[in-house]
């Protein structure tokens, strides 16, 4: 049977009785088990919110940006994306988070941790204003941007898709413009030392990466 992510499936869900059983396994010893359980509460929030309401509090989950375990880290900044993405129901308890994922885009982390690390950034500003004045007093516009000028260094060649798609960049300029939906996260962009690397990124020869350049330099031209 195709249950096509329905609600039927999800009572299914509910009604076996496993998210505290799931958060409990957030701090569990064992580094394996706190990475999958942080893999499953994120595809739980993948596809709509049911799930926001039912787990109520979610601060393990936050903590888990810096466990010791590099695969935990990747999964619970998955986790977190998709727990911010559908609305800002989060958002208040999301707030702490914000410095624990800027310093994973300055760590030395796997670029899909640090993509993942950015796609949650950018929701965490996608439903609301609420947390828009932390992404700059937290670092988390500073992180951004020092990672986008790391990787423009290297740009991808739009020939070798596996390149494209390992490296954070296209991910980290779609927070970027995401971002600058908001005043102050425009004003930070114009008054960045950085600020000009995204100008260079207009002539990166990769279409994706000139049009999210060229959407940002547009809207922080916006008051």
């Amino acid at each position: 049977m195709n249950f096509n992510h329905t609600q039927d499936f999800y009572e299914h869900i509910k009604g076996a009785d496993i998210l505290e059983h799931l958060k409990g396994f957030l701090t569990h010893e064992d580094p394996n088990i706190r990475a999958k359980a942080c893999s499953a509460l994120g595809n739980m929030c993948r596809h709509n919110s049911y799930f926001y309401s039912l787990l109520v509090r979610i601060n393990h989950l936050v903590d888990r940006c810096s466990d010791g375990d590099k695969r935990t880290r990747k999964f619970a900044c998955f986790a977190i994306g998709n727990a911010a993405y559908h609305n800002d129901f989060f958002y208040e308890e999301l707030r702490r988070c914000i410095p624990q994922l800027a310093n994973l885009l300055l760590s030395e982390e796997e670029d899909k941790t640090k993509a993942n690390a950015s796609g949650a950034l950018s929701n965490l500003v996608r439903n609301s204003n609420k947390l828009c004045q932390d992404m700059v007093s937290k670092g988390a516009m500073q992180a951004l941007l020092k990672l986008v000028e790391d990787c423009s260094v290297v740009i991808p060649n739009p020939s070798r898709k596996d390149a494209i798609s390992e490296s954070p960049l296209k991910i980290l300029l779609f927070a970027l413009y995401k971002m600058c939906t908001h005043a102050p996260c425009r004003q930070f962009l114009r008054t960045s030392d950085r600020y000009p690397v995204l100008g260079n990124l207009r002539e990166s020869g990769d279409d994706t990466i000139s049009e999210y350049a060229s959407a940002i330099l547009k809207k922080t031209a916006q008051s």
